[in-house]
């Protein structure tokens, strides 16, 4: 196929002889005059399939590679929204010994501690996968004193211990699945009080499921878990000591006192974060593909003009700007 410029020039050739030839010749050759307008079809037609060839085929070589990277991206995104079951991963000794969250995959999800009672006010605002019992996050928050000590053993995380590091200041990355493995080891120590001195929840949840979540070992679903993390993490694999200061001083300022409504709160603005993060992708992408791909197939297709860039052409004539 002879390229767009090619074509042009023989256009041009053509027309400009046709204009200067003899009047004699241009009267006695109606034959020839058939002949051009034959050819000038073709030539109309070559350049505009060389055009819809430059449309795809750049858009194809620059932006083809995104596609992949995209999907997976995705998936990442979805599962991240969804809050999908941790795998259990077959991990190597190397891994095993650099792996900055040894418990991970360890535990089975649960699903449901078979809590009783109503769920977490507010706890529709997560869209967490399962329901939020409020006595689940009770007994997370009984098992964590104000302090940031009793959510994690800081000074011990595999991070503090990576080369290279400063001995005297070195980061503190407590992973989702080791505060999970934490908080269901530790001692309950007590039912939470609100403001006003009585039980959250009430004496009829607390006469209820006191007993159930003191027992060392209590089963505590993964959602409330997941709600109690990102309060400090916001949607983040890890927490660092001082995020978890500033969430605990809100709403679990000492070993007795709870504010569910400064938890919930801060629960649900940390769930947001990962809504607006993953909302601003979706922005991104629809912008770069309707860029490269969209917009100038429907330009050389369809006639039709949506913006995004000039690449592609729309015929003069057929063209519909809407926008």
């Amino acid at each position: 196929m002879r390229s767009p410029a090619s074509v042009l020039a023989t256009a041009l050739l053509v027309s400009s002889a046709s204009a200067f030839a003899p009047l004699s010749a241009q009267v006695s050759a109606p034959a020839r005059s058939s002949s051009t307008s034959s050819s000038t079809t073709s030539i109309a037609a070559d350049v505009s399939a060389g055009e819809m060839a430059k449309s795809i085929g750049i858009p194809l070589l620059f932006g083809g590679g995104l596609i992949p990277a995209a999907i997976i991206a995705n998936k990442s995104m979805v599962g991240t929204l969804m809050k999908k079951r941790p795998e259990k991963p077959d991990l190597s000794k190397i891994n095993k010994e650099t792996n900055l969250d040894p418990t991970f995959g360890q535990a089975d999800y649960v699903e449901s501690s078979g809590a009783t009672g109503k769920n977490l006010p507010g706890s529709g605002l997560l869209f967490a996968p399962e329901p939020i019992p409020l006595s689940d996050i009770i007994a997370i928050v009984g098992r964590m004193d104000g302090n940031v000590a009793s959510v994690a053993d800081w000074g011990n995380l595999p991070s503090t211990k990576l080369p290279k590091v400063s001995q005297t200041n070195p980061p503190m990355w407590l992973p989702r699945a080791t505060f999970k493995a934490n908080i269901r080891k530790a001692k309950f120590q007590g039912w939470p009080l609100d403001d006003k001195g009585r039980p959250v929840g009430g004496e009829e949840l607390k006469a209820a499921e006191e007993a159930r979540i003191s027992k060392s070992g209590a089963l505590i679903g993964d959602s409330a878990l997941d709600a109690v993390f990102d309060t400090w993490a916001w949607g983040a694999a890890i927490a660092t000591p001082d995020k978890v200061g500033t969430q605990l001083r809100s709403w679990r300022p000492d070993g007795q006192s709870f504010n569910q409504l400064g938890f919930t709160t801060a629960a649900v603005s940390g769930r947001a974060l990962v809504g607006i993060a993953a909302l601003s992708f979706v922005v991104i992408q629809v912008t770069a593909y309707g860029t490269l791909f969209i917009a100038p197939a429907l330009r050389v297709f369809a006639n039709v003009d949506i913006g995004f860039g000039q690449m592609g052409e729309c015929d003069p004539t057929l063209c519909t700007k809407l926008f």
